[in-house]
């Protein structure tokens, strides 16, 4: 059938239209290789400039895609010069012909990029919280042994069954059983905000809190950490008598865990160094600053996630759940404040708290008592 034949670019087109639905595009090619006709998105899946006119050669609408298909039947995924992801595909046709059928799969592709990537976030989600339950069952055994073992020593002095204890060998184990019981109430405070936090149902306390003040007790409260780990831990109140409306006790949790983590990851004869003030917005803000062994910037981005933890092995060598910084964050963001961490492999890290501006109340009366309860 002769290329200029009426009819037969009537039927091509024709078909070429029923194959296309959108994003495919079809055009149809005489055995001579020249367009015979096309659908009117051609031009747009392609992107070409202009459509291709009747009588182009393959090669010429395709241009640096046609060395992607090698005879026909054929069928490639290659990519478009824009950045777009194509099928092709060469299909014969008995006069010795072929039909071209572009198909724009980078819908397609991207969604299953996502899919991925959701799948592998999932996975990873999922191996973090395995490996965070662990831990923490771990952390929860470690003073539960504790407060069994010296209370099973008493309970035999008391019995007779052991040798007699003296009154500092009970002191010193009711000591232990104290610090233990104290430890593993901790744990599960932190526990039962996670799931609060999570789940959304995390109440506040309105408390009026002293920033300075708090953050004095609890660094006193670290000294004898910061001292048998031989760091040096220092206290700046940068705005005496700053005080918001905050969870007292939930705050405490905050600073008891930064101040923790900071110690703990800073080796001998380094330094922490707590800042209280207000940014340059005006809002109530809290650095801790560490010398210490400081992190890598894709671990400061998984650390974002929940039920991570940063170098779970040395942590498990240091001691610790792994919920500080995760819990430490929720309970800034509840405050409708942020905390940001910055960082870098041995250059330490620091901790930046902010809470909201809105929520600052005025100085507190300097003869006021500050609360000692956690």
């Amino acid at each position: 059938m002769p290329f200029g034949s009426q009819e037969f670019q009537a039927g091509a087109a024709a078909l070429a239209e029923a194959l296309a639905t959108p994003p495919t595009a079809v055009a149809v090619f005489a055995a001579s290789g020249r367009l015979i006709s096309a659908t009117t998105n051609l031009a747009a899946v392609l992107e070409l400039p202009s459509p291709p006119a009747p009588g182009q050669e393959l090669a010429a609408v395709l241009g640096p895609l046609a060395a992607e298909l090698p005879p026909p039947p054929a069928k490639r995924r290659c990519r478009a010069p824009g950045g777009g992801m194509l099928d092709l595909a060469l299909l014969p046709l008995t006069d010795g012909g072929v039909v071209l059928r572009v198909c724009d799969v980078s819908s397609a592709e991207a969604a299953n990029a996502a899919a991925e990537a959701e799948r592998a976030h999932v996975e990873t989600a999922a191996r973090a919280k395995a490996l965070f339950l662990a831990t923490v069952s771990h952390e929860l055994r470690t003073p539960l042994n504790a407060v069994i073992g010296f209370s099973e020593a008493l309970a035999f002095d008391a019995a007779r069954k052991h040798p007699p204890l003296d009154s500092g060998q009970v002191a010193e184990f009711a000591g232990h059983i104290l610090e233990a019981g104290q430890h593993l109430l901790g744990l599960i405070d932190d526990l039962l905000d996670f799931v609060r936090l999570d789940s959304g149902a995390l109440q506040l306390a309105a408390d009026t809190v002293d920033i300075g003040r708090i953050v004095a007790v609890m660094a006193q409260r670290q000294q004898a950490a910061a001292a048998a780990a031989a760091v040096r831990l220092t206290v700046h109140d940068g705005a005496p008598g700053l005080s918001v409306t905050a969870d007292e006790r939930r705050l405490r949790r905050l600073l008891a865990h930064l101040l923790g983590n900071a110690i703990k990851f800073t080796p001998a004869g380094g330094s922490v160094t707590v800042t209280t003030g207000r940014s340059p917005g005006g809002a109530p803000r809290i650095v801790i600053a560490d010398n210490g062994i400081g992190m890598a910037p894709e671990d400061l981005r998984r650390l974002r996630e929940p039920f991570q933890q940063h170098d779970a092995s040395f942590t498990r060598r240091a001691g610790g759940a792994g919920m500080g910084l995760p819990l430490s964050r929720a309970i800034a963001a509840a405050h409708g404040g942020k905390l940001e961490l910055e960082s870098r492999p041995g250059g330490g890290t620091t901790v930046t708290v902010d809470l909201p501006a809105a929520r600052i109340i005025g100085p507190l009366s300097s003869d006021r008592p500050a609360k000692d309860a956690c």
